[in-house]
């Protein structure tokens, strides 16, 4: 079987999307499936973390808060991506001519065990702005040329909050798309904009439905970054949840524990603090979610 492509994707930043998606590739990978995770979003931070904890994995120091040693880690990981990038081996070589990548598949880097990732690209964002003709078919092709689909599992693209030509290659490239939501007051305008902007711009593209066999759907939608003792937090997630009625969301949450962000990435960093138990125990949660949510959909699909 060839591997399924899912898109995590919100309109509006700052929902812990990258967090989200780069935890759930690495519980899946653990669970003993072979994970790519793509970074099309133009500031790179899936690639900084998963490159961060690669070099603390390899080096053992993986939980170590002492400064000096997070200090070099951050450099090593660095200096590996400007390897990576001088290299051209990043996820800007599926924009351009495939001549350019002399060997197949160079730009897919493996993390740890079973978790592999095609690095981003801050120069992402000349493609934004340039001639993006024929570029909407970009990720697809690459994907094909490469025989990736057949290399993995799963395909997770972490995409950008803003549309662009990457977004729309990306969703264009996927099964799936899963939307990670804040539960606040503008979380409706988001989730709105992008599926205006799929029914627009992807569902309605000629050479979309002429080339699509099967079309994109939507997993559902993720609470991110949720804190339940919050009474008017739980009035918007009830509000959510009345407006847009024909969407799944997920039953499991991913918490906000005000910590967190500054301690880690990835969630094997303090999968041995009680303090920080609730975090992981929701991404085994939310992957197993996942997981039957899929099963669920494609046997409907197949039935």
């Amino acid at each position: 079987m060839k591997a399924k492509v899912i898109s995590f994707i919100n309109m509006k930043g700052g929902v812990g999307k990258t967090t989200l998606t780069i935890n759930i590739g690495k519980k899946l990978s653990d669970l003993g499936h072979k994970v790519l995770i793509v970074d099309m979003d133009p500031q790179f931070n899936t690639t900084q973390s998963l490159l961060l904890y690669k070099t603390q994995f390899s080096s053992e120091n993986l939980g170590n808060n002492d400064e000096d040693c997070i200090y070099e880690q951050e450099m090593k990981s660095s200096e590996y991506y400007k390897s990576l990038s001088d290299n051209k081996e990043t996820v800007l070589q599926m924009f351009e001519s495939s001549s350019i990548v002399k060997e197949p598949k160079s730009i897919v880097k493996s993390i740890v065990g079973g978790l592999y990732l095609i690095p981003g690209d801050l120069r992402l964002l000349r493609e934004v702005s340039g001639d993006n003709v024929n570029k909407g078919s970009a990720v697809s092709q690459y994907f094909e040329e490469h025989n990736i689909l057949d290399e993995f599992e799963y395909i997770f693209i972490d995409c950008s909050p803003t549309w662009s030509i990457l977004t729309h290659s990306s969703l264009v490239a996927s099964d799936y798309y899963v939307i990670p939501s804040k539960i606040d007051l503008y979380s409706s305008i988001g989730i709105s904009l992008l599926e205006d902007q799929i029914n627009e711009r992807i569902m309605k593209d000629f050479m979309y439905k002429k080339s699509s066999l099967k079309k994109i759907e939507r997993l559902g939608i993720i609470f991110t970054l949720a804190n339940r003792n919050i009474k008017n937090e739980e009035r918007i997630r009830t509000d959510l949840k009345e407006k847009f009625q024909n969407f799944k969301f997920f039953e499991n949450d991913f918490p906000y524990i005000p910590s967190a962000s500054t301690r880690f990435r990835m969630i094997d960093e303090v999968k041995n603090n009680a303090k920080y138990s609730e975090l992981v125990n929701s991404i085994e949660k939310i992957t197993r979610e996942l997981e039957e949510t899929l099963k669920i959909m494609e046997e409907k699909c197949n039935a």
